[in-house]
């Protein structure tokens, strides 16, 4: 532990502050995972699925508290790309997007490379940290995914995934958000299809083959433009292939998405989502109950 706290103060960033680290417990099944209430920040290891980690918070704004400068980092178009916004620029970004802090994300999925990257770019920036963004690097230090060498945060195993999902809540409480069962189940089957995209490289070739070969340009012009209005960064490739297979494939809600929101018709959404299974992606998700 010492030689830990040690690495942490060499690294320039705030030293841990008074969190304490988020509780690790093996789920047996996804289906675990998104019946699991504890009103507190839980970390599941899927059992079967070690590539993945899903951060269960007690509320969105703790959510967003660890994980909003990320996903500006990674994901918003409007953020840069090669710095990490200071709070205030942080608050004026998600109030131009008519968001709030609790409202920004929804649910997280990022690689642990693309964390330690953040971290890194914070320290470079002379960059504090809050207090749920220090617990997240004390988090991936102590558990060996991620490590200080030479001054830099370097992830010891890159492609190993983190998601976030809230817990359900009803109106009123925490947030003044209510998240339902459904819409727990919503965020969770969407977050754990990008969860695959990251941890399954055979799979995350399939959606670029699909991306290239079976959808039209109109097709994917159309998930670009509904995702640029959802304000992802519609200049990274990856991003949309990533974002889109988790909309087309891993997120049956019509609430949450559906084909007047991307601007096609029903029966070429649905041929969409036909050709992808017939093509035999090879998923690990689809043995799932929570994917039927």
């Amino acid at each position: 532990m010492i030689r830990w706290l040690a690495a942490v103060l060499a690294f320039g960033l705030s030293a841990p502050g008074a969190l304490a680290g988020p509780q690790v417990k093996t789920a047996p099944s996804i289906e675990a995972v998104d019946a699991s209430r504890s009103g507190e920040l839980v970390v599941h290891a899927l059992a079967g699925l070690p590539a993945i980690l899903i951060f269960d918070f007690p509320s969105l704004a703790q959510q967003g508290e660890m994980f909003n400068r990320v996903v500006a980092l990674a994901e918003r178009g409007k953020a840069p790309r090669d710095r990490i916004l200071s709070a205030d620029e942080l608050a004026a970004l998600i109030s131009s997007l008519g968001k709030t802090p609790s409202t920004f994300s929804m649910g997280n999925d990022f690689a642990v490379g693309e964390l330690a990257r953040f971290f890194n770019l914070a320290r470079q920036g002379r960059m504090d940290l809050n207090g749920q963004e220090a617990a997240l690097r004390d988090f991936l230090m102590e558990n060996g995914l991620a490590s200080l060498k030479d001054d830099v945060l370097q992830a010891m195993e890159p492609e190993r995934v983190v998601l976030s999902i809230p817990q359900a809540q009803p109106m009123g409480e925490r947030d003044g958000v209510p998240i339902g069962a459904a819409l727990r189940s919503t965020i969770l089957r969407h977050e754990m299809g990008h969860g695959e995209y990251y941890a399954n490289r055979e799979y995350a070739e399939y959606c670029r083959r699909f991306w290239a070969d079976v959808m039209t340009e109109a097709e994917r012009n159309a998930f670009i433009g509904f995702l640029g209005r959802k304000h992802y960064d519609g200049n990274n490739r990856e991003l949309m292939i990533n974002e889109a297979q988790a909309y087309l494939i891993h997120t049956p809600d019509p609430a949450a998405f559906n084909a007047g929101m991307v601007g096609l018709p029903p029966a070429a959404v649905q041929g969409l989502r036909d050709a992808f299974w017939a093509g035999r992606p090879p998923t690990t998700l689809s043995r799932s109950n929570l994917f039927h």
